[in-house]
């Protein structure tokens, strides 16, 4: 009975430290797998804080790269586009419209409209011609067209800042190329027709806008470089110079005299002005001077 017992006790004994072994070893293992799910959490979230970090740098980088750079167009490289009109009379049509394009080319610029309107008479001849010009050319062309004139009828300038525009340009432009680098990076990991059919659209809409955007930049570039001018050219005949000439002496006399009158006038209306003002001294004055030379005469 006593071995009954004792064997009895001896198996339950197993049994329990049997159990209680499993249990510690399935406690063991998921003690395991969920600090292993809990390490592949912290790595998944210290690689997203460290793309989030670098995205933060980036974007820092840029920003400060785009204050940088327009600091710098600021301070030395504005970009400003010139335009100019000017209307002159010559003598000769053809021999200015030769100087003029003489002169167009001197300055390393040219010709890119020209309009002649002739007459049945061959007089009063006029012409349109819009030249591109140099920019550090513009103000001495203009200056050379108004000695060709034999009078000025109109020169005026007037200048476009498009600073602000282009360095926008410019900041869009880097933001569309990277994106387009992106793109492509993602068309050659693409595993399925419609993510490449999907990125290609994408891809396709992105190079549309850069080249639209180096379009309008070129657009800027070429017109700050180049000035325009458009100039306006009307010939008068001889025999109107002449009358203009005669005229112009006719009012020169005329001018003269008139300006001569007005001294005269002036000086007159000074003096009487000078007599009425000081008449209370000078009438005293003037009598007691009277009275000393009659008294002296009579001596």
């Amino acid at each position: 009975m006593v071995r009954r017992f004792f064997h009895s006790f001896v198996l339950i004994a197993g049994f329990t430290v049997a159990g209680c072994s499993d249990d510690d070893t399935a406690q063991h293992e998921r003690a395991n797998t969920y600090s292993h799910d809990e390490a592949e959490f912290a790595v998944e979230e210290a690689d997203d804080a460290e793309d989030s970090e670098g995205e933060t740098e980036t974007s820092d980088e840029e920003t400060n790269s785009n204050t940088e750079d327009i600091t710098d167009v600021d301070a030395s490289d504005q970009m400003i586009i010139y335009n100019g009109n000017i209307s002159i009379e010559v003598g000769q049509f053809d021999e200015a419209q030769r100087q003029i394009e003489a002169h167009v080319e001197q300055m390393d610029g040219y010709i890119v409209e020209s309009t002649v309107h002739d007459r049945d008479d061959e007089e009063d001849r006029s012409g349109t011609f819009s030249a591109r010009i140099p920019q550090q050319n513009f103000t001495p062309f203009l200056d050379e067209l108004e000695v060709i004139g034999t009078e000025v009828l109109e020169r005026s300038t007037y200048g476009d800042d498009v600073t602000e525009e282009y360095v926008d340009l410019e900041s869009r432009l880097q933001s569309q190329e990277t994106v387009e680098e992106r793109l492509l990076t993602f068309m050659e990991e693409a595993e399925n027709t419609e993510d490449l059919l999907a990125i290609s659209d994408d891809l396709a809409s992105t190079q549309e806008e850069i080249e639209q955007i180096e379009g309008r930049m070129n657009y800027l570039e070429n017109h700050v470089a180049y000035s325009t001018v458009s100039i306006n050219v009307q010939e008068v005949a001889a025999s109107t110079l002449q009358d203009r000439q005669s005229l112009n002496t006719w009012r020169q006399a005329t001018s003269l005299f008139t300006d001569t009158v007005n001294v005269l006038v002036s000086f007159f209306s000074g003096l009487a002005v000078f007599l009425i003002g000081f008449s209370p001294v000078l009438v005293p004055l003037l009598l007691i001077g009277a009275t000393v030379v009659f008294f002296l005469k009579r001596r």
